[in-house]
């Protein structure tokens, strides 16, 4: 009796798993041939793509801080690097980040703990554009401010993401980690 309820039960499971294979299969199908591979854009607005960063909030000791954090954020449904762009050079801010797919992020400092990844990790597709990437969970596609307009206030000095991180100090406290960055203003 145990024996029959157990090969009922493994039948019942080989045929649910074939059908959930099948159905996958079906839709896997139908997704390839209406998707558009997205990419990431060259930037825009004076920004240019500096690669695809971490995001720092999960990090010990950085009390939630973002990777980009002192600046501002928007989101929205029509999100595209164009618009975050745009956005952030409004302002004249050294960065700009797309996470998430929606999220905006702009900020004069890279934090020293978020680090270059590999792309393939910033693989989500704007709302507003699905042929752009705009970051991932926890991720940014960074975008370095690397021509000012002409007139605008702030440093001239002007940067890629690693000479930030490089210019940055990293201190060690007991358990915790508190990273200190300090920009091209110096």
């Amino acid at each position: 009796m145990l024996v029959s309820t157990i090969v009922s039960a493994l039948s019942l499971f080989a045929v649910a798993s074939a059908q959930s294979s099948i159905s996958t299969s079906s839709s896997a199908a139908a997704s390839a041939s209406t998707s558009v591979a997205a990419v990431a854009a060259t930037g825009s607005n004076g920004y240019s793509y500096a690669g695809c960063y971490n995001e720092t909030t999960g990090i010990a000791g950085t009390n939630g801080d973002r990777a980009l954090s002192g600046g501002k954020m928007e989101t929205g449904d029509t999100t595209t690097v164009a618009v975050c762009l745009q956005y952030c050079g409004d302002s004249n801010y050294q960065y700009a980040g797309l996470e998430y797919s929606k999220e905006c992020w702009c900020s004069n400092y890279l934090s020293a703990l978020s680090t270059q990844l590999s792309a393939s990790n910033c693989s989500l597709a704007c709302v507003g554009n699905n042929t752009e990437l705009c970051g991932g969970y926890l991720t940014l596609s960074l975008y370095n401010l690397t021509s000012k307009k002409a007139g605008s206030s702030g440093s001239s000095t002007k940067g890629d993401a690693s000479s930030v991180a490089a210019s940055s100090w990293t201190f060690v406290l007991g358990a915790g980690v508190m990273a200190l960055t300090l920009g091209s203003a110096l």
